[in-house]
């Protein structure tokens, strides 16, 4: 088997990979990362990886020179990939005028379909290159098969560990498509002008759109999603934002460096100030200003944030007081490997409408409750949806707290479903309630589910997707 077809096929399993993981974080800042969304990714690129396999085996068919047609099909996909960046910055903010899940669909298939369908395309051609004789088409289908998954191998971790964090999501792409152009050129030794003006042409326009000033303090593009940190004029006074996929995670006073949420202000008039120094774990960093406020009411705080990017700007942008101590850590991962005990605990881990649901789970709380105190409380900040199908991720959360704690109280910021928190307060019975108000509009048998989530059976994602589409949809419809 010839060489040449054989790196070929490596950097297009590489390329479609790539493809995949950029086109899901591309639609992040305006769909977020939820259920909905991974499920629509995958959906097209497996529809297109599909209806490609099929176009190219009837492509090597043909009587044409293959290798032509080959150069012309790895052309054309090193172009549409070239061409995500744009149409995301584009195309999204108008289809996601469209019904939720038809803009999120739609969304997936103007970005990623035709890369993916043409890469796809190319391994029949692959193949048919080098297969001489019937009893070798095995051996060259599998070898074929076997390069390209191994190029997506790679390119999965090369992407997720190393290049979106440190480059980001555009140049990304315009590495993993100039490197399949320039492959294809070299190796299949095609050259035309014409070719060259149009790939330089998408090459430089998308060096133009990514070095194009915007009017924000901060961006960083990871696999985590996209931060941005940015200051707006309010009718209250200058306020600065960050932003997790363009939804505003924290918002900070210019003037007075505190909070103006309604959730911070919730916190804190149910935490009471405390004469003796105690103890308290935030599990969910955000811009620090939740465990700022602890600080203030005399807490040892220790806040572990499994994104580094947002320990930084916490630190350099949001004031982030130096007595917090903080983690680079995943949440669950903590709490099964701490060993500290703590008098408060607040679960804080929503980023945009994602919710990590190993985190709050049986298992999970039982681990934590060896960390507390006897007067210890658990807060678990939440959204506001739960009556009815939609309230069924608030029921399980509040169903699983209950397997550890006897007392579980809820607050909320308002009375209005699609714009309020609900801040979870639990605890048993040895510890003083301390919270200076309890909504009695909440009642427990209004849930609409009786079900917890365990490691087994983590139900909490599932039973939450309702409401995170909504929120997300909400929030989109009130950005247009």
């Amino acid at each position: 088997m010839q060489k040449r077809y054989l790196i070929l096929s490596f950097i297009e399993g590489a390329a479609v990979m790539a493809a995949e993981l950029c086109g899901a974080k591309l639609l992040a800042p305006v769909f977020g990362s939820s259920l909905y969304v991974w499920s629509a990714v995958m959906g097209v690129t497996l529809g297109a990886l599909a209806t490609g396999y099929f176009y190219g085996g009837k492509l090597s068919l043909k009587k044409e020179n293959l290798n032509s047609v080959l150069f012309k099909v790895l052309l054309l996909a090193a172009i549409f990939i070239l061409l995500m960046p744009l149409c995301e910055s584009y195309l999204l903010n108008y289809l996601s005028s469209f019904p939720f899940t038809l803009a999120v669909v739609l969304s997936s298939f103007v970005i990623l379909f035709l890369p993916v369908f043409l890469l796809g395309a190319s391994s029949p051609l692959f193949i048919a290159l080098q297969t001489k004789t019937q009893n070798d088409s095995g051996q060259v289908s599998g070898t074929i098969y076997a390069i390209s998954t191994f190029g997506g191998i790679i390119a999965t971790f090369l992407c997720g560990f190393y290049l979106i964090p440190q480059w980001g999501l555009t140049i990304t792409l315009i590495n993993f498509g100039s490197l399949l152009f320039i492959a294809a050129l070299l190796l299949l030794k095609i050259f035309k002008v014409a070719y060259l003006f149009i790939f330089f042409g998408l090459f430089f326009l998308n060096l133009k759109h990514f070095y194009t000033a915007e009017d924000i303090l901060y961006s960083s593009e990871s696999i985590m999603g996209k931060v941005e940190i940015k200051d707006v004029k309010r009718a209250e006074g200058n306020v600065r934002l960050l932003l997790v996929n363009k939804i505003v995670q924290s918002e900070m006073s210019l003037l007075t460096q505190k909070s103006v949420s309604d959730y911070i202000k919730l916190l804190d008039a149910v935490i009471i100030n405390e004469k003796a120094p105690k103890r308290a774990l935030v599990l969910g960093l955000g811009a620090g200003l939740t465990s700022n406020l602890l600080v203030q009411k005399g807490y040892h705080v220790t806040a572990v944030e499994f994104d580094a990017r947002i320990i930084e700007v916490a630190e350099n942008y949001f004031e982030l007081n130096k007595k917090v101590r903080t983690v680079c850590d995943d949440a669950r991962h903590f709490i099964n490997q701490s060993d500290e005990r703590y008098d408060l605990v607040l679960f804080d881990v929503f980023k945009s409408e994602e919710l990590p649901d190993h985190v709050i789970t049986q298992e999970s709380l039982a681990k934590l409750k060896h960390l507390l105190y006897p007067n210890a409380q658990v807060f678990v900040n939440w959204h506001g949806y739960l009556k009815g199908e939609i309230g069924k991720g608030t029921s399980v959360v509040y169903n699983t707290l209950k397997t550890s704690f006897s007392e579980v109280f809820l607050n909320s910021t308002s009375l209005v479903e699609d714009s309020r928190n609900i801040v979870f307060t639990a605890f048993n019975p040895q510890s003083l309630y301390s919270n200076s108000y309890v909504d009695t509009n909440f009642v427990p048998f209004l849930f609409p589910t009786q079900e917890i989530n365990t490691d087994d059976r983590p139900v909490l994602q599932k039973a939450n997707a309702l409401a995170g589409k909504r929120w997300r949809a909400l929030y989109l419809l009130a950005s247009i």
